[in-house]
Order: structure tokens, then C-alpha cells, then sequence
């Protein structure tokens, strides 16, 4: 190769301009070149070392808020929420059947005529199947927005929601518990007051 083809491949930079023999310097010149260019590499591969591990590092403490914010489950605290909402459902529904029974007492004509006892009775007996069905309905409320937390933690607006409409539909779709649909709304509607009103004290 002769001396025009190699200086080609030198930088112009590095061709001496006093009007000495490339030929002398030539291979100076490559090396130096080389060292450059081995330089420059090693530091490229020091950014992407780099950069990766950054990305690891901002991977892990990602993942690490996201645990730190995740709601663990326990059992505990899942019979916890159904027995809440499984005493405050009954105790609310022995009140509706205790309303409910009344009227129906003072309406029928049968009843109107009956003893106390058997009055006493049909009351009973409507404050007991009340207090049941409204237990189960806002025990398996609480236990769904207990879930909603658990696992996708919408808000507390959004486990009302959803965990409402599943409910209220399951309670619909039973036609016998239909005509408890606007009392059992009225409960789900209770819980979003609640949190209205713990957010208006705070």
C-alpha cells in the first residue's frame, strides 16, 4: 500500500503539516490512533455497564415501592371485615324486619284478629329472616371490598363500587330478596357516607 492510500485512514489532524515524510511517522501516528480508539470503547462500554445497572437499580426500587404499598392478605383481617359487616348487616335488618313485621301485623287481617303471641311470633320470625339475609348481604360486601383492596386497590370509592354492584347484583338476581333492594342500597350508600364523613372530620 503506498503512503497516499495509508494516509487515507489518518485524520487529517494528524498529518504532520511540516512537510516531513509521512512515511517516518506513519505508524506513530496508527498506534497513537488505535490507543484512541480502544479508549473511546472501553469508556462506551463503561456507559452501558453503567446504564444497566442503573436500570436493575430503578427496576428493583420499583418493585420495592410497589411491595411497600401492596396490602398484604390475612385471614385475620378478612374475618375481621365480614364480621363487621356481617353484625352491622343483621343488627340493621332486625330493625327493617321489626319495621316490616309491624306493618304487615297492622295490614292483615288475620293478624289483626290473632293474639299477641302469634303477633309476637310473625314479628319474630320476619326479624330473624330479615336480619340474616341483610347479614350475609353486608358480610359478603365488606369481604369483596376487602378483596378489591387486596388485589388491585382501586380506592376506597371504587372497592364501594364495585363491590356494591356485585352484591346488589347477586341480591337482585334472587327474587325472593328483590324487594330488600332498597334497603340493602341503602346500606351500601351508609358506607360511602361513612368515608365522607371521616374525611370531613380529618
Amino acid at each position: 500500500m503506498s503512503s497516499w492510500e495509508r494516509a487515507r485512514f489518518i485524520p487529517w489532524s494528524q498529518i504532520p503539516q511540516d512537510g516531513a515524510d509521512l512515511s517516518d511517522k506513519k505508524e506513530r501516528i496508527l498506534r497513537n490512533l488505535q490507543r484512541e480508539a480502544d479508549k473511546q470503547e472501553k469508556e462506551l462500554q463503561q456507559m452501558a455497564l453503567d446504564a444497566t445497572k442503573n436500570g436493575v437499580s430503578s427496576a428493583d426500587e420499583t418493585a420495592q415501592e410497589i411491595n411497600e404499598f401492596k396490602i398484604p392478605f390475612r385471614w385475620g383481617d378478612l374475618a375481621k371485615n365480614a364480621a363487621f359487616g356481617g353484625t352491622i348487616g343483621a343488627i340493621t335488618g332486625s330493625v327493617f324486619g321489626f319495621m316490616d313485621g309491624m306493618n304487615g301485623a297492622g295490614r292483615s287481617d288475620v293478624l289483626m284478629k290473632a293474639s299477641n303471641m302469634a303477633k309476637g311470633r310473625f314479628i319474630l320470625q320476619g326479624m330473624t329472616r330479615s336480619a340474616t339475609v341483610f347479614g350475609v348481604f353486608f358480610g359478603s360486601f365488606h369481604v369483596v371490598k376487602y378483596g378489591l383492596r387486596v388485589a388491585a386497590q382501586p380506592g376506597e370509592w371504587g372497592e364501594i363500587g364495585i363491590a356494591g354492584a356485585i352484591s346488589l347484583g347477586t341480591l337482585m338476581s334472587r327474587p325472593a330478596l328483590r324487594p330488600s333492594m332498597p334497603y340493602a342500597s341503602m346500606l351500601v350508600i351508609m358506607d360511602g357516607v361513612h368515608i365522607v364523613m371521616r374525611e370531613f372530620n380529618d
